[in-house]
């Protein structure tokens, strides 16, 4: 697959170098866990900083613990089939967030399902009986 990725257009070699990037083919545990975390914080800072109210408007309703809401929201985010926002945070919830917000949400959806699987992947690469 690295040599797939050097021939061809850009087009036709990105998919092979984007595997590369994200989990080295399918060989590596620590990328995938690496990508997830930086998601997960970039989640958590701008779910902390809105419903902290630190650097824009604060939420309408009263948030008692901001930092561990934006800890939840943001892994409920990164691991949607586990039902976590539905759980824990309500449509009125998340209904009430900013457009803004709501699109970083389901970026941290779309883009936490490769990185799982790429994570699967590696651990079944590690774990599997040759």
């Amino acid at each position: 697959m690295h040599f797939a990725g050097k021939i061809g257009s850009i087009w036709q070699r990105l998919p092979y170098l984007l595997f590369g990037l994200f989990s080295k083919y399918g060989s590596s545990i620590l990328r995938p866990t690496l990508w997830l975390l930086g998601v997960w914080a970039f989640g958590f800072a701008a779910f902390w900083g809105y419903l902290s109210g630190c650097c824009v408007p604060a939420p309408d309703g009263v948030i008692e613990r901001p930092m561990g809401a934006a800890m939840g929201l943001s892994v409920s985010n990164l691991f949607p089939v586990f039902g976590f926002g539905r759980l824990y945070f309500g449509a009125e919830f998340m209904q009430s967030l900013p457009a803004v917000l709501k699109a970083l949400s389901g970026l941290q959806t779309v883009v936490s399902l490769p990185l799982l699987f790429f994570l699967g992947l590696g651990l079944r690469q590690r774990f599997r009986l040759r």
